[in-house]
């Protein structure tokens, strides 16, 4: 089994502005980590962004953007299970990216290592990647992203190692994170709080051929994104509930009105079945 950590730098709060990649091996600690710069598309640098991570328009203007880089970094994605401090950050900045350059969005497996170090050191006060790597004597250029994939792949490695296993993917397991795999999510129908509850065996999951609504704000996409990943996966995106819809994507803070359709609809045509965004993302084979 191969596991690589992976850390996106962003210049602005848009999730397809990455302008820096690390990828780190996590059982081969000593192999070179893979660094890039991305020159974003516009190249507009929020003085916040900049502030965190030091990146500046000069420092990308002769870089490849993202489609030029996705080459060399896809072929250190594929067949990877991939750790993330954060991963629903970074498994987003990846799909936005991919889905602004027009390529396609592969089947990747995700393990999150802050809810790794929350389950495996409880008693620290926080969590975040550069109080995890003091807690475990780590050297940390925070925010220079080959040294946070470095980091959290050590983090990774060393749950791995206190818990007697040999990959993460196991530790992972053990500590009931990140348990579920792609291919294998569960359809929820929605309460009345407009959560998505009752979690009961789902049917086959595809998107060819399936209409899709969506409600409420994505983590990972913006609306228009996840638009366009549903066409290129084969399906359609409505904009409301409608008699055909077979799925409504439920984000946080949904809309009444469309929750209300889909209990109506759900009781009349048996249909469209609720998923949060994780079951989304799984069904796109993002996990």
């Amino acid at each position: 089994m191969i596991e690589r950590a992976i850390d996106f730098e962003t210049a602005n709060e848009r999730r397809d502005s990455a302008c820096a990649v690390g990828v780190a091996e996590v059982f081969q600690p000593a192999a070179p980590i893979f660094r890039r710069l991305i020159r974003p598309v516009p190249a507009r640098f929020s003085p916040f962004c900049s502030a965190v991570h030091g990146i500046q328009p000069a420092h990308v203007a002769d870089a490849p953007d993202f489609a030029g880089i996705w080459p060399d970094l896809s072929m250190r994605l594929t067949g990877a299970t991939l750790l993330a401090h954060n991963a629903s950050f970074d498994a987003g900045v990846l799909t936005a990216c991919l889905l602004a350059a027009g390529l396609p969005v592969p089947p990747l497996r995700f393990i999150c290592t802050v809810d790794l170090a929350r389950a495996a050191f409880p008693q620290l006060r926080s969590h975040k990647l550069n109080i995890v790597a003091h807690h475990l004597g780590l050297s940390l250029d925070h925010h220079e992203a080959g040294s946070d994939a470095a980091a959290c792949a050590a983090i990774g490695r060393h749950v791995a190692d206190m818990l007697g296993v040999a990959t993460v993917t196991e530790a992972a397991e053990r500590l009931g994170v990140g348990a579920r795999r792609p291919g294998i999510p569960q359809s929820r129908p929605v309460g009345q709080s407009g959560r998505v509850e009752n979690a009961v065996p789902a049917p086959t999951k595809r998107v060819e051929g399936q209409a899709f609504a969506i409600t409420g704000t994505l983590v990972a996409f913006s609306r228009p994104q996840a638009a366009r990943a549903i066409g290129q996966a084969g399906g359609t995106f409505q904009s409301y509930v409608r008699q055909d819809t077979d799925w409504l994507v439920v984000g946080l803070s949904p809309g009444r009105t469309k929750l209300t359709a889909a209990q109506a609809r759900q009781q009349r045509y048996g249909r469209p079945t609720l998923v949060d965004e994780a079951e989304f993302m799984a069904m796109l084979g993002i996990g």
